[in-house]
């Protein structure tokens, strides 16, 4: 048991580091500077750009998309195959990257959650909770690896990587319990478990 959660930490760590140099090696790529070595040019440069953050800030932010995103994948699929919980992480990563939602996670998770039900994720807006965990050992084992999700698949988006679900292009799903409206407008791209992505 030791050796897993010292696992754990390690995964977490090098995890950190990486959303950590982020913001940093986005704008190294992209400065006029760019190069193969770290210059004290290159570094003055950067933090007299518009994209300087102090690290705290970045962790803070860091922390509270990772937060969100958790909780989107344990309301939306904590019951669903694996495979179903990294789909719904894509599809708000998806609408991340896409101008017609908000450019966070945090934004995009909560978008019309102060309009009763007429958010983008039910369990946002119903008037409930939207911590979770609490209960039981599978609530409890669900929201852990829900957060677990949600860091490796945040992470993955800092560095333009996508998970190999497939879902690329999905920005929707629904259960299959229901046939809402405005599902006929779109197409069809993956059925897992219990929701059907657009």
């Amino acid at each position: 048991m030791a050796r897993g959660g010292n696992a754990i930490r390690v995964v977490f760590a090098r995890l950190r580091a990486a959303a950590l140099a982020m913001p940093f090696l986005a704008f190294a790529a992209t400065a006029p500077l760019a190069q193969d070595t770290l210059t004290p040019e290159l570094v003055a440069h950067y933090v007299a750009s518009p994209q300087f953050q102090l690290t705290e800030e970045r962790k803070a932010f860091a922390s509270k998309e990772i937060y969100c995103l958790g909780q989107a994948v344990y309301h939306e699929a904590r019951g669903e195959p694996e495979a179903g919980q990294w789909a719904v992480a894509s599809v708000i990563l998806n609408r991340v990257d896409s101008r017609q939602y908000p450019s966070s996670v945090c934004g995009v998770v909560f978008q019309n959650a102060h309009l009763i039900n007429r958010c983008q994720f039910s369990f946002a807006c119903d008037g409930r909770p939207d911590d979770g965990g609490h209960g039981n050992t599978l609530d409890r084992e669900s929201w852990v690896k829900s957060h677990l999700i949600a860091r490796i698949a945040y992470n993955k988006h800092l560095r333009g990587v996508r998970h190999e679900d497939g879902l690329t292009t999905a920005m929707h799903f629904h259960t299959t319990t229901v046939q809402p409206n405005w599902a006929s407008a779109y197409v069809a791209v993956a059925t897992i478990g219990a929701h059907i992505f657009y």
